[in-house]
């Protein structure tokens, strides 16, 4: 097979064009869109611009935005503790794409619609799908190749090669995200939070700054990652252009008036009282040490941003 014709100037420049505004497109669509958007509601833009963001992720082959939020708020809630729909505490094979094929029995449609009451208002994106059935990954599978048949046709190899490349290591990113940046071996740690999450360099990078997770778990709703000033978070560049031409409003910063250890102590009261929740018991002195605990989250918390 001959090859020669692709080694020209043009078709280098015309590679490098599809693959980089693929690549930001599909992974802006999934940390701008489906994770600080959608899950966390780190800022508002207009509905027209809402949906363009957040096709990106459908493109990049994340599935029905309503399930996939519904996942990483289930996350959030219950991260590497037992019922993490993706800790590596799990195993590594599992956090980084078992988990995908056993939703379904892991987080009923009801159990869904628990956590999304926001988002099923949106009848677009109900149509997409509102579980985790085979049939809603299927209808984004289909609407993908479908997407990728016609930049071939409209376009040419060069540029069916460049999206498609981008395309899958996008969607690696995210599952990058769930594997390496929970892994006590790799990357650091700006925060001394209750779950495993760390702050892993490539994987910010990789992921459009979504590699600085365990910022992203001290202030689960900040739409800025990347707190450090090396740690670059193109997503976070994104929306802050979007703020300043008054296209993105209500942003949330994260808040640093809280120290590291205010923030763990919050969300260790936090998960105490929710471990508590659980016993049923008619003792003062229990009853005495939840409203203590309520007290302490109240006041570490006010300032605390969570999901």
């Amino acid at each position: 097979m001959d090859f020669s014709a692709w080694n020209t100037p043009t078709t280098w420049v015309t590679f490098a064009a599809w693959f980089g505004v693929t690549y930001v497109y599909l992974a802006i669509g999934i940390t701008g869109g489906y994770h600080r958007l959608l899950t966390h509601k780190s800022y508002k833009v207009p509905n027209w611009l809402r949906y363009f963001i957040v096709s990106g992720g459908y493109f990049a082959l994340m599935g029905a935005p309503i399930s996939w939020v519904a996942v990483h708020r289930l996350h959030h809630q219950k991260s590497d503790v037992p019922g993490d729909p993706h800790s590596p505490r799990d195993g590594f094979e599992h956090a980084l794409y078992k988990w995908m094929f056993d939703m379904e029995k892991r987080q009923s449609v009801e159990e869904i619609r628990k956590q999304v009451p926001d988002l099923l208002e949106d009848k677009f994106l109900c149509m997409l799908g509102v579980d985790h059935s085979a049939k809603q990954a299927q209808l984004c599978l289909w609407v993908n190749i479908v997407a990728r048949v016609i930049i071939l046709l409209a376009f040419g190899p060069v540029a069916f090669t460049a999206n498609l490349i981008a395309s899958i290591l996008v969607f690696w990113s995210p599952q990058f995200v769930n594997t390496f940046c929970h892994l006590e071996s790799w990357g650091y740690r700006n925060y001394e939070v209750r779950d495993d999450s760390r702050n892993v360099p490539w994987v910010g990078i990789m992921a459009m700054g979504e590699g600085w997770h365990n910022n992203h778990h001290a202030f689960p709703k900040s739409a800025q990652h990347g707190i450090r000033w090396f740690e670059f978070d193109a997503t976070w560049m994104m929306i802050s252009f979007l703020e300043k031409v008054g296209l993105a409003t209500d942003v949330i910063r994260p808040t640093p008036s809280l120290s590291p250890a205010e923030i763990a102590a919050a969300k260790a009261a936090k998960a105490a009282r929710a471990a508590k929740e659980t016993v049923v018991t008619a003792s003062s002195d229990n009853a005495e040490l939840v409203q203590s605990s309520e007290t302490v989250e109240a006041v570490k918390e006010k300032e605390l941003v969570e999901i």
